[in-house]
């Protein structure tokens, strides 16, 4: 009875626990949690949000790790939840998938406030322009 039990609450357990894979460290759901909070329901926004997030990581200008840059004040939004998209989109972004060049390390609401006149808008992918780190 006593296993019966258990094997109950266990399950019980993977069923409500969002699961986890054994490469999902804890920079991949953070990065999962920004791509669902940013993403405009497109694919290809995420994995453009993720390569400015990865760009960044590897410029001497930001912090050095995808925690750090997405821990920065004021830069990417994080809720506490994320969706298989979002995770499939954060994996690949994590395994190396890029969209843009290592000089992207900029992107903005296309309506959003500020002025980015003074940048160089590199692609603009759903609701989102990215940004050369040059003028």
């Amino acid at each position: 009875m006593k296993r019966q039990i258990l094997a109950a609450v266990l399950l019980l357990i993977v069923i409500m626990v969002p699961t986890l894979g054994i490469a999902e460290d804890s920079e991949t759901v953070m990065l999962a949690k920004t791509l669902y909070t940013l993403g405009d329901d497109s694919y290809e926004t995420m994995i453009a949000i993720g390569t400015v997030v990865m760009n960044r990581a590897d410029s001497p200008f930001f912090p050095d790790s995808v925690e750090g840059v997405l821990n920065q004040p004021h830069q990417f939004p994080r809720g506490n939840r994320y969706d298989e998209k979002a995770m499939d989109a954060a994996r690949e972004i994590m395994m190396g998938a890029r969209v843009f060049p290592s000089y992207v390390l900029y992107f903005n609401e296309v309506d959003g406030n500020g002025d980015w006149s003074t940048r160089d808008l590199y692609a603009a992918i759903g609701e989102y322009g990215f940004y050369n780190a040059e003028n």
